[in-house]
């Protein structure tokens, strides 16, 4: 339902949000009084799902809402820690040790999983952090799992 005299509006849908509009442009009063509707309405129904969506929007003190920087502070990551050359050297024969095309599927992988553009021709040089290691040590387990059961 939507009424309207020269500066105000008012929408409201059944069981949805209801919107007032006030302008002296009517369809700027329209506007403002759907798009209070429509912010209304959608509160409502994620007020249905407690806290984690809806509730806490209507909580002025915010008691249920977490910074998202705290919330990935407290989250347990493992730090990025730098690799010794050693360690770097390591991964890469084992890479290089790879079947041609267990090497191309690693190198799309990789590309993939830690962003790197197509026009960067060598990997070896991008293999550098602990997280890198974690990953790579994955994939080499899950590419020769197959070769040991075939055994």
């Amino acid at each position: 339902m939507l009424s309207s005299s020269a500066s105000v509006a008012t929408w409201s849908p059944l069981q949805g949000g209801a919107g007032h509009g006030i302008d002296a442009d009517c369809s700027q009063t329209h506007e403002s009084a759907l798009k209070e509707a429509e912010t209304d309405a959608t509160k409502r129904a994620l007020m249905t799902f407690g806290n984690a969506f809806g509730l806490a929007l209507y909580d002025k003190q915010q008691r249920q809402v977490s910074d998202a920087k705290a919330v990935a502070a407290t989250q347990k990551q493992p730090p990025h820690q730098p690799l010794s050359p050693v360690v770097i050297t390591a991964l890469q024969e084992r890479i290089k040790a790879l079947k041609p095309t267990a090497r191309a599927s690693f190198s799309t992988a990789f590309r993939a999983a830690f962003q790197v553009p197509p026009e960067q021709p060598s990997l070896a040089a991008l293999i550098t952090t602990t997280r890198h290691q974690r990953w790579i040590e994955a994939f080499l387990a899950e590419t020769e799992r197959p070769a040991r059961m075939g055994a």
